[in-house]
Formats: structure tokens, sequence, C-alpha cells
């Protein structure tokens, strides 16, 4: 009986902790989709982040910079994982819509094989969000 009430003391613990892990930044910048999304693809390349993924027609990229210099006790930790993923489109009113989605993953190698467990945005990746926010959202 007391195994139960601590597991569901657990789930109601995880529960109330809510909130993004995420971090996500917008802008309205006056150039169209395609001059924002290659601003996008240049600053990403500036700010060493690689590009995993890439949706031309919809002006969508995600890109990722590897933390090997991040440690922890953690014996099946490996490193940390910083993603950005962009999308510059034409929102309402035909303005362009500038959305960037800042997260931070810890990489674990477990008995499953490697695995990506999400974390509270670094301070690294916010800041990279920022970064492209504040030069191809203008």
């Amino acid at each position: 009986m007391t195994s139960r009430s601590f597991l569901g003391s657990l789930l109601l613990l995880g529960a109330c902790g809510g909130g993004f892990l995420y971090t996500t930044l917008t802008a309205t910048p006056s150039a169209g989709p395609p001059d924002v999304f290659e601003c996008v693809r240049t600053k990403l390349s500036q700010l060493e982040y690689q590009q995993t993924s890439i949706d031309l027609n919809d002006k969508r990229i995600v890109a990722r910079k590897v933390d090997d210099k991040t440690t922890r006790s953690d014996t099946q930790f490996r490193r940390v994982i910083n993603r950005l993923e962009i999308q510059a489109n034409a929102g309402a009113g035909g303005q362009t819509q500038l959305k960037v989605v800042a997260h931070t993953f810890g990489d674990y190698f477990t008995n499953r094989g490697p695995t990506e467990i999400e974390e509270a945005a670094s301070d690294d990746v916010k800041q990279a969000a920022q970064a492209v926010i504040e030069t191809c959202g203008q």
C-alpha cells in the first residue's frame, strides 16, 4: 500500500510541475519569407549550428549544436544538444512571421540505446535564438 501512495505522490508531483521546457521567440520582419529564411540559414552557419532538416516550401529549418563540454556525474550522460526550430512564413495581413523555438536535450546512453531527454532551454540556445531574432527579425 505504501508503494502505491508513493507512486501516486510522484505522479501528482510530476503533473503539478507543468510549464514549458523550451523557449519561443517571434518577430515580424519587414522582408519577405524567402529573404528572412536565407538570413536565418546564414546566421545559423555563423553560430556554428548544423542544419538537420529543411523544408524549402514551408520555410522551416531545424538545426542543432552539440555541447561536449558540459559534464554530469551521471555515467549514462553523454552530452547536451541544443536545437533551434525556425519557421518564416506569411502571417495575417501578408506580414512575414518569424518563429524561433529553442530546445535543450540531455543525450544519455541507456539500455535502450541513445536517448534524448528534454531539459529547460540552456542559456546558450536562448542566446542563439535571440541572435537569430535580432539579425533576421528586423
